[in-house]
């Protein structure tokens, strides 16, 4: 748990006091690290991609010496919300900021230049909590050698952070493939591309220029399985090396490619060693549906218990099993497992429908017409979609870092990670109610960063956008805010932001969602109402 240094931090910002620089040995307790793109001091458009390569680079390299790193997408996702354009070189003191945003204890900084093939590298390491700097030493070399040189400055920052590092400079460069470096120009070119098509053209290019490349045959797979294109994205997620740094990740999503092309067995058996090698809830979980499905039932129930072993408060995992217990038409149990998690989200329609079919079959038709009725109510759409669906409900992990997996946390740390979120969320709440709102932001900032699926604060968060004018990040936040949890207020916000921007087809589709929810909501039957009339006007108001 990290305490924001804002007194010290502003007084720095304010009086542009210059920071204390360190050159002695640091503190070996380095906890996560930001590495910032490095600035092109020569400003050659041609060799901006170098830039960005140093966060990439670098962010491997010290990733598997025992430090946690903040991943690209963290980082971006921070400018974001920061409002800081991901494209323009910041000012230390913007990303001083970031660090903060993001949790980072340690930054690092730097530039390179490039004149006759020969690159130039100067870089610095700033502890964040104590605002003091060192300056690392100078790398040079052929540009040629871009991945070396990386490489010898990621050595340099891990010595300065625990200077007993035990690998010499030559393991540790042996540690990482020896890549042209034309191939790392094309993957991180596709990186930074913001279209789909370049991304595929730039990832193709580096796959093709190194073929034991595991990143860019990631990325494709990556690519192709957000678009639900599964078997292009099996095609490359099997290509990346058993040796590569990601390899752990493409089995997990090679694994969801096999059971979505509802080949059960060799998703079972794609998964299971990942299970073995990271015993982590989402692993255990997924295989506990895996199994159910390949008509492995006592395999089933056996990662369905050691899911809920490593996470007894994931509702998703009791929802499960019941289902797979519903699946094996036992009904007490089934009843049993979805009351688990009822009383862990009351308020779950699939969960209560399907508690409501184990009640029936037990004899038991009183209580399971109370349980559908809080389910469905009176609205004949909604059970007719859940009865065609109610055996292919499961509820998948789809998202997953190996690394990250690795450093899961144990039930009483959860507990308490979880009793913070909602300190932020209720100070931001408070704050928001007062008027205050870029420090509501920031402690909905600071909640989502211990938990990034909480859905209040993905809501509010969405709140002190909307109040700022930040009309498409609010819509994004409002868009996580359903992905964790689909709940009518976050449907109306967002069709009152659309119906201000005179989308009226998306604004009527939320409202339509939101009645299917709660066909009585006064406020979604007001929008109706107004959507019908053709009006719209700015999207005001409070949260619900």
């Amino acid at each position: 748990m990290r305490v924001r240094r804002s007194t010290f931090f502003g007084l720095w910002l304010a009086t542009g006091v210059l920071l204390a620089f360190v050159f002695g040995p640091l503190p070996a307790a380095a906890d996560t690290l930001l590495v910032a793109p490095f600035e092109n001091t020569a400003r050659a458009a041609e060799l901006e991609w170098v830039g960005e390569s140093f966060g990439e680079s670098l962010t491997a390299r010290l990733a598997g010496a025992g430090h946690s790193l903040v991943p690209r997408e963290e980082r971006l996702a921070g400018l974001e919300r920061l409002g800081l354009p991901p494209a323009v070189a910041l000012t230390r003191a913007s990303w001083v900021r970031l660090a903060e945003e993001v949790g980072a204890d340690w930054l690092v900084l730097g530039d390179f230049r490039v004149e006759d093939a020969t690159l130039t590298i100067r870089a610095e390491l700033l502890d964040v909590r104590q605002l003091a700097l060192v300056r690392l030493g100078e790398e040079q070399g052929p540009f040629d050698r871009l991945l070396q040189l990386q490489g010898r400055l990621a050595w340099q920052i891990l010595r300065r952070l625990d200077p007993t590092f035990p690998v010499s400079l030559d393991a540790f460069l042996a540690r990482f493939p020896n890549l042209p470096v034309s191939a790392f120009e094309s993957y991180v070119r596709g990186l930074l591309a913001t279209g789909r098509e370049q991304k595929l053209q730039y990832f193709r290019q580096a796959s093709h220029l190194a073929p034991g490349y595991g990143a860019p045959a990631f990325r494709l797979g990556e690519l192709y399985f957000d678009e639900q294109d599964y078997a292009n994205a099996a095609q490359w997620f099997e290509k990346v090396p058993a040796e590569s740094s990601v390899a752990l990740d493409a089995g997990f999503f090679l694994a969801l490619c096999r059971f979505y092309a509802r080949d059960y067995a060799r998703a079972l058996e794609t998964l299971a060693p990942l299970g073995e090698r990271l015993p982590v809830s989402q692993v255990w979980n997924n295989l506990g549906v895996f199994a159910s499905y390949a008509e492995q039932p006592a395999a089933a129930d056996d990662y369905f218990a050691r899911a809920l072993e490593a996470d007894p408060g994931d509702a998703d995992i009791h929802f499960n099993l019941g289902l797979h217990r519903l699946r094996r038409a036992e009904w007490e149990p089934a009843a049993r497992a979805l009351a688990d998690c009822l009383a862990l989200t009351p308020g779950d329609t699939e969960a209560l429908f399907l508690q409501a079919q184990a009640l029936e079959k037990l004899g038991r038709p009183q209580d399971a017409s109370q349980v559908r009725q809080q389910a469905v109510g009176d609205n004949p759409a909604l059970t007719l979609s859940l009865e065609r669906r109610q055996l292919e409900l499961d509820r998948l992990q789809q998202r997953f870092s190996a690394r990250f997996a690795g450093q899961q946390e144990t039930p009483a740390a959860a507990s308490v990670r979880l009793e913070h979120v909602a300190v932020h969320v209720e100070r931001g709440q408070d704050l928001l109610a007062r008027g205050e709102v870029e420090l509501a932001r920031r402690e909905f900032s600071e909640a989502l960063l211990l938990d990034p699926d909480s859905q209040p604060a993905h809501f509010f968060l969405a709140e002190t956008y909307r109040r700022q004018g930040r009309l498409a990040e609010a819509i994004s936040e409002l868009k996580a805010s359903l992905w964790s949890q689909e709940t009518v207020p976050a449907r109306l916000r967002l069709a009152e932001i659309y119906l201000a921007q005179n989308r009226i087809g998306e604004a009527r589709e939320q409202v339509e969602a939101a009645l299917a929810l709660d066909p009585a909501n006064t406020e979604a039957r007001a929008l109706e109402a107004r959507l019908g009339a053709g009006v719209h006007a700015p999207a005001t108001g409070r949260p619900q």
